[in-house]
């Protein structure tokens, strides 16, 4: 009877909700309190095609089914929910925690791509998205277990290595969650804070819940391409953690050996000056005497040809002798 009474009042919420919808031209979907059928049911009493968002995890996703095109998932996808996602206790744990997150990111689309391809239900990261890689905002709440995990926070503050690998997980989780609906970044700004311009600092664990802090830090990509971050997954995330900011600039090893060559930096490959051979006169395959009766052979040939010719020439007539 109680089950009976706490599901009458919820699909009651639900009637209410989108009775409110329909007469707000602003209200694109409404969010219902659970994916159970019924009230998927109660809401189109009243609105016949307005977007439902129905509250699910990984976990459904197999299960997820819906006949009413007009019904999409609204998928939490959290990354320090576990232990092992925020548990940390020295500052190059820290950082690994942090390349562990910027890895996993990126494989966020495969259940993003399942659902719109297998049933067919485009889904909406509702919550999850975030910068954060432990769960510091909760400290102090009675349910906070301290593994160490906030003690170095001022180490990032002014860290480029912090700041580099931010604003790479932010872009990686901007690629992968725009694989389906879209997204909704965990909160605009921190509870009791101003309108103001934001200062740019990431000096606050809950700043990196915010996306106003966020994008004033300049963590966030750029959203006004039609593909934000469309290369952020394209590589693995720089394997650089080991000592953070104290990592050393790659420097140029050794040019390689080119022997009587020198390296090219520009083509990067060994070039050679080769200079023009030299030209060669090949001996002839007589020897001295053979050249010496050539010769005399070709003076008797000569005398005898010009002994014919004159008296050839002295016979006729009506020629001028050659000077």
């Amino acid at each position: 009877a109680t089950l009976d009474t706490e599901t009458t009042d919820v699909e009651d919420a639900v009637v209410s909700a989108a009775t409110f919808a329909a007469g707000i031209n602003s209200v694109v979907a409404i969010t219902l309190p659970t994916s159970k059928a019924n009230l998927v049911d109660a809401a189109r009493t009243v609105v016949s095609t307005l977007p439902l968002l129905l509250p699910i995890n990984e976990g459904h996703l197999q299960k997820l089914h819906s006949d009413d095109a007009n019904v999409y998932g609204a998928l939490a996808m959290p990354h320090t929910n576990t232990i092992g996602n925020v548990a940390s206790s020295t500052s190059s744990d820290d950082r690994m925690k942090l390349f562990y997150h910027e890895a996993m990111s990126c494989i966020a689309r495969s259940p993003i791509e399942y659902a719109t391809c297998y049933p067919k239900v485009p889904v909406l990261i509702s919550s999850g998205f975030d910068l954060a890689i432990d769960d510091c905002v909760k400290q102090g709440d009675k349910t906070f277990m301290d593994y160490g995990q906030c003690d170095r926070f001022d180490e990032t503050i002014a860290s480029p290595w912090w700041k580099r690998h931010r604003k790479s997980f932010a872009a990686r989780q901007v690629f992968a969650y725009e694989r389906g609906l879209g997204w909704s970044f965990a909160a605009w700004k921190l509870h009791g804070s101003d309108d103001s311009a934001s200062d740019g600092e990431i000096d606050d664990p809950a700043k990196l819940l915010c996306f106003k802090d966020v994008a004033a830090a300049g963590l966030m990509p750029s959203l006004k391409k039609d593909s934000p971050a469309a290369l952020a997954c394209l590589n693995g995330p720089e394997l650089d953690f080991i000592l953070g900011d104290e990592t050393e600039a790659p420097t140029p090893g050794p040019p390689p050996d080119c022997g009587n060559g020198w390296w090219n930096v520009t083509t990067s490959q060994c070039d050679y000056w080769i200079p023009p051979p030299h030209p060669k006169c090949e001996p002839s395959a007589s020897g001295h005497r053979e050249l010496g009766l050539a010769a005399l052979g070709g003076a008797v040939g000569t005398a005898i040809v010009g002994a014919i010719v004159l008296k050839i020439g002295g016979r006729r007539s009506g020629y001028s002798p050659l000077p």
